[in-house]
């Protein structure tokens, strides 16, 4: 069986609205077709730098300016391993992710208009929404962001 490396960069996006936080989520159709809920990731192309892939998939995936958005601070690497069986061969995959925390300096929502005939979409990209800090432990979603924003809330 075949083994592949990957290398990718997550952001975990928040933005404080009024005296709260709120993180952003996408909801996307895993490879079954089940509703789940992630934050913006993508692969770590070519010579890119993990924290440069980060910026430029949140304002790829979700429309916001790149200008507007700030890395605030590496969180941790995390690696895993799986079988691909969306692929062909079945190949198991071993991925090293950066985890970064993000603040988007904004306080407006992005132009959706041409979401519809957008590549994310056809990448099964549903929606996205901000979610208080509170309501994260009532969405299932992996890794455990929530646990990662406690340790960090001194930084936001």
């Amino acid at each position: 069986m075949a083994r592949l490396f990957e290398k990718s960069s997550w952001g975990i996006v928040y933005r404080k609205k009024w005296s709260q936080y709120e993180v952003l989520l996408l909801e996307r159709k895993n490879p079954k077709g089940k509703i789940v809920y992630v934050i913006p990731k993508w692969h770590i192309e070519n010579e890119e730098k993990a924290k440069e892939t980060a910026l430029r998939e949140i304002s790829e995936e979700t429309w916001l300016p790149h200008e507007d958005l700030e890395i605030i601070k590496f969180i941790t690497k995390i690696n895993f391993t799986f079988i691909a069986t969306y692929k062909d061969g079945n190949p198991t995959i071993n991925k090293d992710v950066y985890l970064f925390l993000v603040k988007l300096n904004w306080d407006k929502e992005p132009d959706l208009s041409a979401f519809e005939n957008s590549v994310e979409k056809k990448e099964k990209i549903i929606w996205y929404k901000w979610y208080r800090l509170e309501d994260l432990k009532n969405v299932e979603i992996k890794p455990d962001i929530y646990t990662y924003i406690k340790k960090n809330l001194q930084y936001m």
